[in-house]
């Protein structure tokens, strides 16, 4: 799912594609993202364990005052405010880290219905109830 990823205090507005991960906690941008969105990591507040991801422990950083727009089906975008989003840093960037996606986490999945219809090959969010 591609999103648009807007911090008013870094003053970025750049899309990032990121992978639906329900085992995830936490909406998370990964390092490729990071380079792609210029993000200092010197302004940010670094956690003092990182977070446990594939590669192992990765310093892990805190974006605060995020807004994530994604687009609706009658064309307007939804803004979806967080207080605060995890930057993963590798300390070694290789191919493999740099093909890495950006995670959509349960911190944003919760708040909707999520559903994957494999027939268009796509997934949907909605606040609508479902029907069975």
């Amino acid at each position: 799912m591609s999103w648009l990823f807007w911090s008013p205090s870094f003053l970025v507005r750049e899309t990032v594609e990121f992978l639906v991960d329900t085992g995830a906690s936490r909406t998370t941008i990964c390092d490729k993202d990071a380079i792609k969105l210029g993000i200092d990591f010197s302004m940010l507040e670094k956690l003092s364990e990182g977070i446990l991801a594939i590669g192992g422990v990765v310093n892990t950083y805190v974006l605060k005052d995020i807004k994530l727009v994604f687009p609706r089906e009658d064309e307007r975008g939804h803004a979806e405010s967080f207080g605060r989003i995890y930057v993963l840093k590798h300390t070694i960037l290789n191919e493999k880290i740099m093909r890495l996606p950006s995670i959509l986490g349960r911190d944003m999945l919760n708040k909707y219905l999520l559903v994957y219809d494999r027939r268009r090959g796509k997934v949907f969010m909605t606040d609508e109830a479902l029907v069975y």
